[in-house]
């Protein structure tokens, strides 16, 4: 069976296309079916090289954002689209798929398009609270719609919609503490705070962490995954720290230096040893992509939310306003609140035990993501 996939421009569509691909192969194997063939669809993206590793095939296209502000980008932008549809035409017609799964996002418009046109059974998958514009639209051409929160319900078509959670990497919740502290050169007697910016890094929690630095490495140890735009910079200003102007107090110079070499582990882009960072973290801080929140939930992490002010339709916002509604995550609006802001939050939440307590059992009462890519999977397989 040939099944088509469709997303991309970040690694929050792609990386979860490849849980569900796992669970495909899994339920093909199980039920003794035909061998399954698969093939994306995407932009040229970073990100793909983790989906060639896997072994699915790829055939990149135009694709154009779609905004609802202006842009001047916008009128460049807007001759990709049929360019893309063109692309995908002659793509998915030589593949031939039984069916087109979609992660959203723009890249997915001309591929659905496409597929529509070619009448391919089409299931889209929309992670966030929020659906984008580019969901909003695949919707429309999809036999069904899979939503990751019921909250969703309402801005689709309530007779196609399935409420499957979102997919997470399969291999996430097998990290192991004892590989983090030999990966990372971590200590064992110390808590460990991991902080990440979605696939892509995030500046404004760089600047938060740079500016506390000397403060939350005197009490526990970090892996900061800064993203791979941002690491030479922070990199550079972390030696800057490290050897700073000892004249007024050498002492303390030379205990932020050591400190900062023991206890700060700073990386562009974790992978694979992604699932042993979470496993060694006593607390999380993300921003409030639907894919960040599906690995807190499945790993009940306690954790910081610092959505992105920025982010179509405020669906980071709102996903993190359903997380603290539930008492599940604290806050910290880059808007508002500063960085000592997020000091002080860091350390309430690891002097507090009960505090983290109370909020993994929160998370455990939000729809576990660990069912999703069975779930997605097996709507594939129906339809």
């Amino acid at each position: 069976m040939k099944i088509l996939l469709t997303g991309g421009g970040t690694g929050g569509h792609l990386i979860p296309l490849l849980g569900v691909v796992s669970e495909l192969k899994k339920i093909s194997l199980e039920k003794k079916g035909r061998e399954l063939e698969f093939l994306l669809i995407t932009p040229a993206s970073g990100f793909n090289k983790n989906i060639s590793d896997a072994g699915i095939e790829i055939k990149t296209i135009k694709a154009g954002k779609l905004r609802r502000y202006f842009s001047w980008e916008n009128f460049k932008d807007i001759l990709k689209i049929p360019v893309g549809v063109v692309q995908s035409l002659y793509y998915v017609y030589r593949f031939k798929p039984a069916v087109v799964f979609s992660k959203g996002g723009f890249a997915s418009v001309p591929p659905i398009i496409a597929s529509w046109i070619l009448r391919v059974p089409i299931i889209t998958h929309e992670s966030d609270i929020v659906p984008g514009l580019a969901n909003r639209i695949i919707a429309r051409f999809a036999s069904k719609t899979l939503i990751s929160f019921s909250a969703a319900e309402k801005y689709f078509d309530k007779n196609k919609v399935v409420l499957t959670g979102n997919p997470i990497r399969s291999d996430i919740t097998e990290g192991n503490i004892e590989n983090a502290l030999k990966f990372f050169k971590l200590s064992s007697d110390l808590p460990t705070v991991l902080i990440f910016g979605g696939s892509q890094g995030a500046q404004k929690i760089n600047e938060f962490v740079l500016e506390i630095l000397q403060e939350l490495v005197g009490k526990c140890q970090i892996i900061h995954q800064c993203g791979d735009k941002n690491y030479k910079e922070i990199k550079s200003r972390v030696h800057c720290l490290e050897h700073k102007d000892s004249s007024s107090n050498e002492t303390n110079s030379y205990t932020l230096k050591s400190e900062l070499k023991r206890r700060y582990r700073l990386y562009p882009f974790i992978n694979d040893e992604m699932k042993d960072a979470y496993a060694i973290a006593d607390i999380v801080i993300s921003r409030a992509g639907a894919n960040s929140l599906a690995e807190i939930v499945a790993l009940q992490k306690p954790n910081i939310l610092i959505p992105l002010s920025t982010s179509a339709n405020k669906h980071q916002d709102e996903n993190a306003k359903f997380f603290a509604e539930k008492n599940a995550s604290l806050i910290i609006d880059e808007t508002v609140n500063n960085s000592q802001d997020l000091a002080d939050a860091i350390f309430k939440l690891l002097d507090d035990k009960s505090f983290q307590t109370q909020m993994k059992q929160n998370l455990s009462k939000i729809a576990s993501p660990q069912d999703a890519s069975h779930k997605i999977a097996g709507e594939i397989v129906n339809i």
